[in-house]
């Protein structure tokens, strides 16, 4: 569901070695220790959440995540406030439920073409001819820590190695737990 642009980051990068590594450069409050002294976290759920935010669009664009499930709109994460674990939040496009399905008047999704494959909301101009319902379906996930990447190189210093790691790890871990949903709303045949 997810993909890593490892090809991009290196021949695009502007340091010769990694894009991604001088977008990390840009941000590095965003992995600061709660000890407020200077240095990395060791936290492998709010590295992770740094790593992902720093990956992702739209401070990366193009990102160096991105995913190719169509009917992915956004992962959020947030911290737990009962443990050291990560809350993920994924909103997926989803067919419109029955309990609507009479109601008349409203576009759908927007299903792009062939180059822009997906689930978008509709542009200004269809939606200034007819409104749309949009639905979707959130997941949320209690992700602990132990399951997610430590990094290595912390509280010394924050790495491209540690950042990239634990973006893959934090994305397998998504990647299984929203595939069965994936393969039910897409297995079936639904396309709206």
């Amino acid at each position: 569901m997810f993909v890593f642009n490892d090809r991009q980051d290196r021949d695009r990068a502007s340091d010769g070695v990694s894009r991604y590594g001088v977008y990390l450069r840009r941000y590095p409050k965003l992995f600061a220790s709660l000890d407020e002294d200077g240095t990395v976290t060791g936290d492998p759920a709010v590295f992770a959440a740094a790593a992902w935010q720093v990956a992702t669009s739209p401070v990366m664009a193009p990102p160096y995540l991105g995913w190719t499930a169509e009917r992915l709109q956004s992962v959020a994460l947030t911290h737990s406030e009962v443990d050291s674990a990560l809350i993920a939040r994924v909103l997926f496009a989803v067919p419109r439920p029955s309990a609507l399905a009479s109601v008349a008047g409203f576009g759908d999704w927007d299903r792009g073409d062939r180059w822009n494959r997906g689930y978008h909301i509709p542009y200004h101009d269809r939606l200034s001819r007819r409104p749309a319902m949009l639905t979707t379906t959130l997941l949320a996930f209690h992700i602990p820590a132990a399951e997610l990447h430590t990094p290595a190189d912390a509280p010394e210093r924050l790495t491209v190695a540690d950042a990239k790691a634990s973006v893959k790890r934090l994305a397998a871990l998504l990647d299984a737990r929203c595939a069965p949903v994936l393969v039910a709303l897409d297995g079936l045949g639904v396309a709206r």
